[in-house]
């Protein structure tokens, strides 16, 4: 089986090292977002493990609810310095 390179990973694998380097706070708000909109459209999100909001729809809203959180609080970091 051919293996295909995954650039994909590989360029956000770059984009987290640029973002830790450069202490780019907003940067993590890009990645919730990255993560949580797919979750949103297929109905199962990921946090230590697979959780599907027909199962557990409670739990579900309040993984998908943090992720959305920790994204604008890390884009509030543009406009606002916290210390």
């Amino acid at each position: 089986m051919k293996r295909s390179t995954k650039w994909r990973t590989i360029l956000g694998l770059i984009f987290i090292y640029v973002a830790v380097f450069m202490s780019w706070e907003w940067a993590w708000g890009i990645l919730f977002l990255y993560w949580v909109i797919p979750d949103i459209f297929s109905g199962t999100t990921y946090f230590l493990e697979p959780v599907s909001k027909k199962v557990h729809p409670n739990l579900y809203w309040v993984i998908i609810f943090s992720w959305l959180l920790m994204a604008f609080l890390s884009f509030s970091t543009l406009f606002i310095e916290y210390k």
